[in-house]
C-alpha cells in the first residue's frame, strides 16, 4: 500500500510517503508566516523524488490536531481534495497520540505538548501496555504550562513541538528535573502519523469525508480588524 501522510498541525509541518511500514521519503519544513505556500510544491516534489505519481497512492493519512487552527484546516482540505480526486480512502489521526507514539515502549507515562496560545498547551497522557499497545490515560485538554502538575501525577517523559521554549518552562514549572525526550524527536513527524493511520487502512477502515473534522479543543482567537479613523 502506497501512503501519503500529512502533518500541518504543528509549527514545523511534515509530509511522508510510505510503502506499507517502509518510509520512502519525508520532508520536514520550517515554520514561517507564509510557509503553507510551499505545501503543494513540496508534496509534488516528494512524490517525484520517491518515484510515485498521485494515481499510485492507495491511501491518505492526516493529523487532526489539536494544534495550529490554520494548519489543521489546510491539511484536511488537501487530503480531502486528493481523496475525492483520486478516489482513495483517508484516515485522520489525533496529533497528540501520534506525537506520543514517537517514544515507543517506555515504562514512563508520555506527556505530549503542542503550543496553543498565551502560555497554554494542548496536552494529554499516554502509556504503553505490556503488550506494546499505546493507550490514552488522559483525554486531550488545553491548559496553562503552570497547570501541568494537575495532569502529570506520576513520572512521565515529555515530548513537544517547541523544545526551545517548552523545555525551559518545564524545568521551571515542575519540581526536580523533568524527563525530556531527545531533542531530535521534538515536533511531530508525518511518518508517525502515517504509521498509525496505516493500521486502520490495512483493516479496511477509513473515515467518511463529511465526518472528518479538526480537533480544536478551544474556540478560535478571532479579532475584528481595527477601523482607522478619518
Amino acid at each position: 500500500m502506497n501512503l501519503l501522510s500529512v502533518n500541518t498541525s504543528t509549527r514545523q509541518y511534515s509530509l511522508a510517503v510510505m510503502r506499507d511500514e517502509i518510509l520512502l521519503g519525508e520532508y520536514i519544513l520550517p515554520p514561517g508566516s507564509s510557509h503553507f505556500g510551499d505545501l503543494m510544491p513540496s508534496l509534488h516534489d516528494l512524490l517525484i523524488k520517491v518515484g510515485l505519481g498521485p494515481q499510485e497512492l492507495d491511501g491518505l493519512v492526516v493529523a487532526l490536531g489539536p494544534g495550529s487552527f490554520t494548519g489543521i484546516r489546510i491539511g484536511l482540505s488537501v487530503v480531502k481534495g486528493l481523496s475525492q480526486c483520486l478516489n482513495i480512502p483517508v484516515v485522520g489521526v489525533p496529533t497528540l497520540h501520534a506525537m506520543a507514539s514517537q517514544l515507543p515502549y517506555l515504562r514512563e507515562d508520555i506527556c505530549p505538548l503542542v503550543t496553543s496560545r498565551k502560555g497554554e498547551v494542548f496536552t494529554a497522557l499516554f502509556r504503553w501496555s505490556s503488550k506494546g499497545r499505546l493507550s490514552r490515560i488522559k483525554q486531550d485538554v488545553c491548559v496553562r504550562m503552570s497547570d501541568l502538575r494537575s495532569i502529570v501525577k506520576d513520572k512521565a517523559i515529555f515530548i513537544g513541538n517547541d523544545l526551545a521554549n517548552q523545555g525551559p518552562t518545564l524545568r521551571q514549572q515542575l519540581r526536580g528535573k523533568p524527563l525530556l525526550a531527545p531533542a531530535h524527536l521534538w515536533n511531530l513527524k508525518a511518518s508517525f502519523v502515517g504509521a498509525l493511520g496505516l493500521k486502520r487502512l490495512k483493516r479496511g477502515h477509513s473515515d467518511d469525508l463529511s465526518e472528518l473534522v479538526p480537533i480544536y479543543l478551544r474556540g478560535a482567537d478571532i479579532r475584528l480588524p481595527t477601523m482607522k479613523s478619518t
